[in-house]
């Protein structure tokens, strides 16, 4: 009986015929074929990623915490009371000896000195302490929204809390400040201007978080603005000694703090649009120094 004869041919694709000369050569892998590679550790990242979240915690805690304490010491400087000097004092009892004719040219010239020298001691302290919040907030925003800084949120929130206090007060100064009827209207603009430089202070903190809510921040400042309506009532109508030309300055601060505080009650989303911009330019996108995900 005859050998059957060994079938070594394939049974599957792809049919290879081993020892056919038409056999093509084992070609190289296509260049344009996706290679799925595994992702590059990061782990030696991670050191230098928190020493860089830490440097920029430092710097926006005590950026803020500079421009704080400066500018409630450059409020302290307007808002305390000018003490009445010694010699102004006696010479309301002094008796004139002689009348002696004073060169008006040179006091005039003095009066203008002084006021320029005043005008530009208070835009240094105005720019050098709003140089110091801004730095603080431009890191800090760059921390929170960038870096996703877990303890800087916290820090941003007392501070927040802190601006508040410094509100108040400053409102409860003010409000003093009126009740005396002692002051001129650059010193009434300067009271504006505090005002609303603490407002825009708590704005900035505001905006630096993703979900902040203002409405805590609204109601002292209201309960406060309502103390100065009764203050305002009982000052003008149940008290004798009033100065009613100093009306106006009492209800345009009191429609002033009035009116900020519902806005921030009322939640209209004003702020909205530069919170997305904030979102925009902060974007974690393409970020070098964020942590993988």
């Amino acid at each position: 009986m005859a050998d059957k004869p060994k079938n070594n041919l394939p049974k599957v694709p792809p049919f290879v015929i081993p020892g056919a000369s038409n056999q093509h050569a084992e070609e190289p892998a296509p260049r344009n074929t996706h290679v799925v590679r595994a992702p590059k550790s990061r782990n030696n990242d991670e050191p230098n990623l928190g020493m860089f979240n830490t440097l920029i915690l430092l710097i926006s805690v005590i950026s803020l915490g500079v421009a704080m304490l400066s500018g409630a010491w450059f409020a302290y400087g307007v808002l305390k009371p000018e003490p009445e000097s010694a010699d102004q004092t006696s010479e309301q009892f002094e008796q004139p000896q002689e009348e002696v004719p004073a060169d008006t040219t040179d006091s005039e010239g003095n009066v203008a000195a002084e006021a320029d020298d005043q005008m530009l001691s208070t835009l240094s302290k105005i720019i050098v302490v709003g140089l110091a919040y801004v730095v603080g907030w431009i890191v800090s925003v760059v921390g929170v929204r960038t870096l996703g800084n877990l303890i800087l949120p916290y820090a941003i929130r007392i501070y927040a809390w802190i601006i508040l206090g410094g509100i108040i007060t400053l409102q409860i100064l003010i409000i003093s400040r009126l009740f005396q009827q002692e002051y001129q209207t650059t010193s009434y603009i300067k009271y504006l201007s505090l005002f609303v430089a603490g407002l825009i202070a708590l704005i900035g903190l505001h905006l630096i978080l993703e979900k902040h809510n203002l409405v805590p921040f609204a109601i002292p400042i209201l309960l406060t603005s309502f103390a100065h309506l009764y203050f305002i009532v009982f000052h003008y109508v149940i008290l004798t000694d009033v100065k009613y030309d100093y009306l106006w300055g009492d209800i345009i601060f009191f429609i002033v703090t009035t009116l900020v505080s519902l806005l921030m009650l009322a939640h209209f989303g004003l702020l909205n649009g530069i919170r997305r911009l904030i979102t925009r330019i902060f974007s974690p996108k393409d970020n070098q120094f964020a942590s993988p995900n």
